[in-house]
């Protein structure tokens, strides 16, 4: 009997009607299973497609307490529902099983699996790593916590999966068997959801579980793997991907073998050289010719509000990396940019989850020259460096950016904090600072 055969004798709450929840719904239909619906918002987004497409479920909205989560077999969770929850501990006491949607994709797959995690740089390492592949002739699914579940692309014909991971997705996943798989970088992160830092971090190594081939990063120990069947390192030097530099230039390399120039990356920033990196290790097993890498790493121009470049305006480059919300990624971030021969302005600020802002103080010291902070935690930021600025609103910070900035500088938004006390996302944030910048010049 295989494993989808077994789930339809089973009694399954979805629990959380999120992107993942919605997509599992669909998979369980599609499967001639019929769950249990429960989300604790009275009207969750994909509610009315539930009541358009599949008005026979039984769905509890609202309070979780009047849901049957302890008399079923399988609860499928949504990432956005802490494990902690009450009712969640509850089921798990009275011996229900507790998975993700990716656990039931594990369970069910049997195409390889690229798999990425990390603080910062997640969605473009994924994303990098399926165009090359596709380059390379693979139909490729890129699925996870980038925006769409692998549920959804098992109808389609795929040759392999490439998906970036949340902690939040590694805690209720155990069967996941990638042929590679990565910890790109760990900082301080989410914590208002976890205990510690030795709790995040626990939930991240889990990728490494079952992992062909554990690819981590040399210049972070905290991405080593605990076990692995055999691995891959990848950095600036002293790894198994790494640069190499003489008088022609900068090269990326395979233990001391040059691949191809560092020039073929159209990305600008160290971070997104070792991110190169990082990908080159996590395809090792698929022997990519170093040309298909040269021409996806010439055609890839990044992702939106990833360090993204929005324009030149009087000889100021203005680079948007709103999707910067820990400060791992402002670190990151500002090295990227920073060169001793330019002037580095960063705005700064939002809502900093409860995270250590300390690091932060030796960066905004040495590499950036004027710091502009708003949002929630902006004043926290600026206590951080003499002589910083405050303000109230997007627009008031691009316009305090554009006051000091001179032809040559670069003006970094890089928040180290999340978004949500002024905006619907970090994309409306990105999207406001680009407005800002660039309407005076339409």
């Amino acid at each position: 009997m295989n494993y989808l055969t077994r789930l339809k004798t089973k009694k399954i709450i979805v629990l959380g009607l999120g992107v993942s929840g919605l997509s599992t719904v669909r998979f369980l239909l599609g499967q001639t299973i019929n769950p249990i619906v429960v989300d604790s918002r009275a009207k969750p987004p994909g509610a009315e497609w539930l009541t358009s497409q599949a008005p026979h479920l039984v769905c509890y909205f609202g309070s979780l307490s009047q849901a049957p989560l302890t008399e079923v077999d399988m609860i499928i969770i949504s990432p956005g529902i802490a494990l902690s929850t009450h009712e969640v501990q509850q089921a798990i006491a009275a011996n229900v099983e507790v998975i993700g949607d990716i656990e039931l994709f594990a369970r069910i797959n049997d195409k390889p699996v690229v798999a990425v995690t990390g603080s910062n740089g997640k969605s473009t390492v994924v994303t990098l790593a399926a165009r090359v592949l596709a380059d390379a002739g693979y139909n490729v699914g890129l699925a996870g916590n980038i925006g769409i579940s692998p549920l959804d692309l098992f109808a389609s014909e795929i040759d392999v999966f490439v998906l970036e991971l949340s902690s939040f997705q590694l805690e209720t996943t155990t069967s996941l068997a990638p042929i590679s798989a990565t910890i790109l970088n760990l900082c301080e992160d989410h914590m208002d959801r976890y205990a510690g830092m030795d709790e995040y971090y626990a939930a991240k190594q889990t990728i490494y579980r079952n992992a062909q081939w554990a690819v981590y990063n040399q210049a972070d120990l905290l991405t080593y793997p605990h076990e692995a069947k055999a691995t891959l390192s990848f950095g600036e030097s002293g790894s198994d991907y790494h640069l190499e530099h003489d008088e022609s230039g900068s090269f990326f390399a395979y233990q001391q073998q040059t691949i191809l120039p560092v020039s073929d990356l159209t990305i600008v920033g160290k971070h997104n050289q070792l991110n190169a990196l990082a990908v080159m290790a996590l395809l090792k097993p698929f022997n990519i010719d170093s040309f298909v890498y040269s021409t996806s790493f010439k055609a890839f121009t990044g992702l939106a509000h990833r360090c993204q470049f929005v324009a030149q305006i009087d000889g100021v480059n203005f680079y948007n990396d709103s999707k910067a919300t820990n400060v791992g990624a402002c670190i990151s971030s500002i090295e990227g940019l920073y060169s001793p021969n330019k002037r580095l302005i960063l705005i700064v600020g939002g809502d900093g989850k409860g995270a250590d802002f300390s690091p932060l103080q030796y960066y905004f010291a040495a590499q950036v020259t004027e710091l502009i902070c708003l949002g929630r935690d902006g004043k926290a930021l600026a206590a951080l460096k003499a002589g910083s600025h405050f303000v109230s609103s997007m627009a008031q910070a691009v316009a305090c950016a554009k006051k000091l900035a001179a032809s040559g500088d670069n003006v970094l938004l890089a928040p180290a904090c999340a978004s949500l006390d002024m905006y619907s996302n970090y994309m409306a944030r990105g999207d406001d600072f680009v407005h800002c910048v660039t309407e005076e010049e339409l």
